[in-house]
């Protein structure tokens, strides 16, 4: 991919791109230098390993902006110590010293600040934040021709690319090898399953509402059953985050099935596993899976230099070496399933079973778990009253 810029003397102006001079995202450090005067050297050679006794430090023109690049980024995404270390590293190693401001928000229940500059969130809220004014649409200037062209092709509202697909998250039947049944379809499933159901309620409703095409009592059915599974109401009130007890049943064996993520698969003891991504349906016509994907967006004001240097780290994020490493933290697999398909080979070298995911993800019929702009007033309230709905189907209530 690739972006057209104007230069201009000494400014660059976000509402002037224009078609003049092309530049490949690897250019864009030449782009800053021409505008800015700056000069700035990578620390990362084309293996991805860092080089060794470079000075990395670039004089900042007197009058610079200076100001804090404010990052927002969401709870859940991977391991968010390792990822604010990396992230400002990688960006002092490439010769940057504006400051980096990382701030954590939930991003399932509240809206972020409006100082934000760049933003890591779920793409279930990406059009409700589009249109609450907050993201910038993404000019071609990263790369993304190593991600899954899905993941890439579904960040788009109102036809604009608000996003750089990071990590994909999918509701996975996990067993052990010796237990496996071939099962996909969570209608198949006839036994005790650990499932964290009051977190996922209305993602497992919505997936199966998007299967069924709008027959909402199927997919009410669906919960149902998943109850069942369960083991009936009294478990329902158990499946809370704070007192989920499915990894001590699955590791103990009281289940042979945990319905979870793949990253659940680092609390379990070594075995050999096999792990589907969950259908949430009987339909046998419409069987596109929906994933969770994790996307970096611009916020909506940065401009001239700082723009650029926001640029630079969306840049770094989408580097395969860093998700790389995101994916490894302190040498060990953390079972994320990164948006960068040409990682899958090296985490294949740690655990084969990364082959049998590539080939799951690789579907460009594979969709993204998006809601639309009022997400954050029904979602969760329309949770809330599917809950209170079963819970009034209780026996005795």
């Amino acid at each position: 991919m690739v972006i057209h810029f104007r230069m201009y003397a000494s400014q660059f102006d976000w509402n002037s791109w224009h078609t003049e001079s092309t530049f490949r995202f690897q250019q864009s450090r030449l782009f800053k230098d021409r505008c800015f005067g700056t000069e700035e050297k990578t620390g990362y050679n084309e293996s991805g390993k860092e080089n060794e006794g470079k000075t990395m430090k670039k004089s900042a023109p007197e009058g610079r902006d200076h100001t804090p690049i404010v990052i927002y980024y969401y709870y859940d995404f991977t391991d968010t110590d390792l990822f604010c270390s990396l992230l400002e590293k990688r960006f002092r190693l490439s010769g940057h010293d504006r400051p980096l401001r990382f701030i954590q928000w939930n991003c399932y229940q509240e809206q972020p600040g409006r100082d934000g500059d760049l933003f890591l969130y779920d793409g279930v809220a990406m059009s409700a934040l589009v249109d609450k004014g907050y993201l910038h649409e993404l000019p071609e200037v990263i790369d993304t021709s190593e991600m899954f062209a899905w993941t890439v092709d579904k960040a788009k509202v109102r036809k604009m690319t608000y996003g750089i697909p990071m990590m994909i998250c999918a509701n996975a039947l996990i067993c052990r090898k010796k237990d496996d049944q071939n099962i996909r379809n969570i209608l198949d499933l006839h036994e005790p399953t650990a499932v964290p159901l009051k977190p996922m309620l209305m993602y497992y409703y919505l997936q199966a509402f998007c299967n069924y095409q709008d027959e909402s009592d199927r997919s009410l059915d669906v919960i149902r059953h998943i109850i069942t599974l369960m083991g009936e109401h009294p478990d329902l009130e158990k499946t809370g985050l704070e007192e989920y007890d499915g990894v001590r049943r699955f590791i103990e064996g009281e289940c042979r099935y945990f319905l979870g993520f793949t990253e659940s698969l680092r609390l379990f003891p070594k075995d050999e596993y096999t792990v589907r991504f969950a259908n949430f349906s009987d339909n046998k016509e419409d069987q596109m899976p929906l994933f969770m994907t994790d996307y970096a967006s611009l916020g909506n004001h940065a401009e001239e230099e700082k723009l650029l240097d926001c640029l630079d780290l969306l840049e770094i994020m989408s580097d395969s070496q860093f998700i790389y490493e995101l994916c490894t933290a302190g040498g060990k697999l953390q079972y994320m399933l990164p948006a960068c398909r040409t990682v899958y080979p090296r985490l294949a070298e740690l655990d084969p079973l990364y082959l049998e995911l590539y080939e799951q993800l690789k579907s460009d019929e594979n969709g993204v778990f998006r809601y639309g702009p009022d997400f954050y007033e029904t979602f969760y309230q329309k949770g809330d009253e599917l809950l209170a709905l079963l819970k009034k189907e209780k026996p005795g209530s």
